[in-house]
């Protein structure tokens, strides 16, 4: 006899969907495998409807008062209801790169400009990147001016997303399909608002003072016994008054 913890089969907690003869109420209601509502029906009834045409009797809201059956391949409604949950996000925006140097020639330009092509049509960004190698630093403006090139033989299908920005030895710009709708990076290009204390007036000598703001924390009272001090921390002379401990006069 074996000893040890004894191993039971794993319960799954997830909840199953019923189909068929383990549908165990009365009436459902029904919808057939053409999406036309049936009305509701014994369950018996629609299990033999639904094997009429080969198919299955799929329970799909079992909350619903009657629960809500469909006529249809269960195996196949399976296999795209995995594929669904494993398959990437729809609106998730890929952006793809082509690379530039400043003396490409025209057949690769060629070859650079398919390549865009090919990425815009699947919808996906485009990052144009010019790279300067040693003293090609200097060739900046014709590394703009390729990029202008590559935009404007591109402007039937695609716009300016992200227009030419120089990063140390790259100068990049980002395309993007004109079905696509604009991305809220534009905003960055715009001018901050002028701060309030550049080009202000002087503030008048009479003029009250403005109110402490709300978070500014007020000062703290002075300790008792804490006399103030002097300009410049020098003592109080002594003029030797009536009782004071002034220098004495000289006889």
């Amino acid at each position: 006899m074996s000893q040890g913890r004894p191993s039971y089969p794993r319960k799954d907690s997830s909840p199953k969907q019923r189909i068929n003869e383990q549908i165990r109420i009365s009436e459902v209601l029904v919808i057939d495998e053409k999406g036309v509502s049936r009305g509701v029906m014994p369950t018996k009834e629609a299990i033999k409807l639904a094997d009429s045409v080969q198919l299955d009797l799929v329970e799909v809201a079992p909350n619903a008062k009657p629960p809500v059956c469909r006529i249809l391949d269960y195996g196949k409604y399976k296999y795209q209801q995995n594929k669904k949950a494993k398959s990437p996000q729809s609106n998730q925006i890929k952006t793809k790169e082509i690379r530039l140097r400043p003396n490409i020639g025209a057949h690769d330009m060629l070859v650079r400009v398919n390549q865009a092509k090919g990425f815009i049509n699947d919808k996906c960004k485009v990052q144009v990147t010019m790279t300067f190698s040693g003293r090609e630093i200097i060739y900046v403006d014709e590394g703009e001016k390729k990029i202008q090139e590559l935009v404007e033989t591109l402007k039937d299908i695609a716009r300016v997303d992200a227009p030419p920005k120089r990063m140390g030895k790259r100068l990049t710009c980002i395309l993007a399909p004109l079905s696509m709708p604009k991305s809220s990076s534009s905003d960055a290009n715009k001018k901050p608002a002028a701060s309030s204390e550049e080009g202000a007036a002087p503030r008048p000598a009479d003029a009250p003072r403005p109110p402490r703001p709300a978070g500014d924390k007020p000062r703290p009272p002075r300790p008792a016994g804490d006399k103030p001090h002097r300009p410049g921390g020098a003592p109080r002379p002594n003029n030797g008054g009536n009782g004071g401990s002034g220098s004495k006069r000289p006889q």
